[in-house]
């Protein structure tokens, strides 16, 4: 074959290739959460909504002690979308008694893998998606 052959080839397939699809992280996810600082660990839920341009609204909810049950919100930016995977980023203000926890996340179609962190604590979320 002709180099010239050769390199329209692989322009055509290229062209033709189906673009990478996103992660779609709509719906519910449930899990536990932990922290590293404390120890204290429980379970966890969270829904996500799309709200556009790359970034997702997670609201989350658990308990904590077992029994005093916590919900809140928060606004993850995708900072990189890998295709099959992406990377998200947010904080949130949970008001004077816990300051603002900041978070980084690795999700994929089934998980969701998050480090948080704020002036007093730093843990984990692991969920994964609901079968609900």
């Amino acid at each position: 074959m002709k180099p010239l052959t050769i390199v329209a080839a692989l322009f055509v397939s290229l062209a033709l290739a189906a673009p990478a699809k996103a992660v779609d992280l709509s719906g519910s996810w449930c899990g536990t959460w932990s922290s590293s600082t404390t120890g204290h660990a429980g379970p966890l839920r969270a829904e996500f909504t799309p709200c556009g341009a790359g970034r997702w609204r997670a609201d989350f909810s658990g308990r904590f002690f077992k029994v005093f049950p916590f919900r809140y919100s928060v606004t993850l930016c995708v900072t990189e979308d890998r295709g099959d995977e992406v990377v998200l980023a947010g904080d949130s203000w949970l008001g004077r008694l816990f300051g603002t926890f900041t978070y980084r996340a690795r999700a994929t179609a089934c998980s969701f893998e998050a480090c948080y962190s704020s002036r007093k604590d730093r843990g984990a979320f692991h969920l994964e998606r609901s079968a609900r």
